[in-house]
């Protein structure tokens, strides 16, 4: 299975979710394994259509994928449904687990981007609006089009993390943002460019001003006036 799915910070707020590594784990493997498009499957015997945030899985699957007791991920499916976080539709083999909400955490990109796609000339129409598509075939296309789509904070993080850059996205979003996404007199076209720039850029001061450090676990060498010091010691 190939593509990407979105995770919200407000994941780490769920109680449920982040109980422990293992409640963590069997959560991203429902995400990871869910429909995005409806397709045909089979389940109690009969042909059915799975809709996105749907699918069909068993414990033991969950299990021998993960590293996981088998009644460990029962109790723990048992907690999502009990939280509301999924629906669950047992068979004598497997369950077809639906994930609720889904529409309100990953759909809603795939909307925004057929309203975008929508606006632009016949010969970018050409994007596709199913979320099953590689990061860089986007990031390719919008460079290709000429179209500047300002980035989010994840966007930069991830293109950050990509390069080996170490700054603060948030910082660098809601410095644009502030001026229109401008440079100088002119409209950005290549936010990732700008990003380059912005980290050699920091990497120039951080060279310039160096922090002092001592010798004793790195810590930040304290500035001392030695002479009133020892006018101190001498009760002068």
């Amino acid at each position: 299975m190939e593509g990407w799915i979105k995770i919200h910070r407000k994941m780490l707020d769920n109680p449920v979710v982040c109980k422990d590594a293992e409640y963590l784990a069997v959560w991203m493997y429902l995400l990871l394994n869910a429909s995005h498009d409806g397709y045909k499957a089979c389940f109690k015997g009969e042909k059915i259509t799975l809709h996105p945030g749907q699918l069909i899985t068993g414990r033991k699957s969950i299990a021998d994928k993960l590293s996981i007791n088998e009644s460990k991920v029962k109790r723990i499916l048992q907690a999502f449904k009990n939280d509301q976080q999924i629906d669950q539709q047992p068979s004598n083999k497997n369950s077809l687990i639906t994930i609720l909400n889904w529409d309100e955490y990953q759909k809603s990109d795939q909307q925004n981007s057929q309203q975008m796609t929508s606006k632009r000339p016949a010969s970018n129409q050409q994007v596709t609006t199913n979320k099953n598509v590689r990061m860089k075939e986007c990031e390719k296309k919008d460079i290709e089009s000429g179209a500047f789509h300002p980035p989010t904070a994840d966007d930069v993080m991830g293109y950050c993390s990509e390069k080996g850059y170490r700054m603060d996205a948030e910082r660098f979003v809601d410095f644009y943002e502030a001026k229109g996404w401008m440079v100088g007199k002119n409209k950005m076209k290549d936010w990732r460019a700008a990003v380059r720039n912005w980290a050699r850029q920091d990497k120039q001061t951080s060279n310039v001003n160096p922090v002092k450090k001592n010798q004793f676990n790195n810590f930040h060498q304290r500035e001392y006036d030695y002479k009133k010091l020892e006018e101190q010691l001498l009760g002068r």
